[in-house]
């Protein structure tokens, strides 16, 4: 079945990067989210924090990106998949000028957090100049089930 938000992603600006959500829970009957994000600025990332409620999995498609799973770190380019099970602090952090992955959570609802604390993509075709703002995920991580642990990776 193909419903009309698949033909027409929404697409959120979220902290200076292009969040297109591709599949929202209300979608797959609550089995996953799926989002391609843009990331546009070399550093781009989210500090150590861990989710309570949902699995999230990367499958880069551009450019280069540092992970951390808990206490290990590696770097990963086009075609490398990660996934990170809810429990295990996660971070990771844009090493090339831009880069671009697919984002899936399962189960869904994750996704909605682009949606609420970014910008209609509508307002603008232009990136903003923002970077990660970690206190602004601070004060939406309750409402989206994930706790900020750690600085972002350095």
């Amino acid at each position: 079945m193909v419903s009309e938000s698949h033909l027409v992603p929404d697409a959120f600006w979220w902290q200076g990067s292009l969040m297109k959500i591709k599949a929202r829970a209300e979608d797959t009957g609550g089995a996953l989210g799926l989002v391609e994000a843009t990331f546009h600025h070399r550093g781009f990332g989210p500090p150590l924090h861990v989710h309570s409620r949902e699995d999230e999995a990367f499958y880069v498609l551009e450019g280069q990106i540092r992970f951390r799973q808990a206490d290990d770190e590696f770097v990963g380019g086009p075609g490398t998949w990660v996934w990170g099970p809810r429990g295990v602090p996660h971070a990771f952090k844009v090493e090339s000028e831009g880069a671009r992955a697919l984002v899936m959570v399962t189960p869904g609802g994750f996704e909605r957090m682009f949606e609420e604390g970014g910008v209609p993509a509508t307002q603008s075709a232009d990136p903003p100049d923002e970077r990660y703002d970690p206190e602004a995920a601070i004060a939406i991580s309750e409402r989206f089930g994930f706790e900020v642990v750690g600085p972002q990776i350095a």
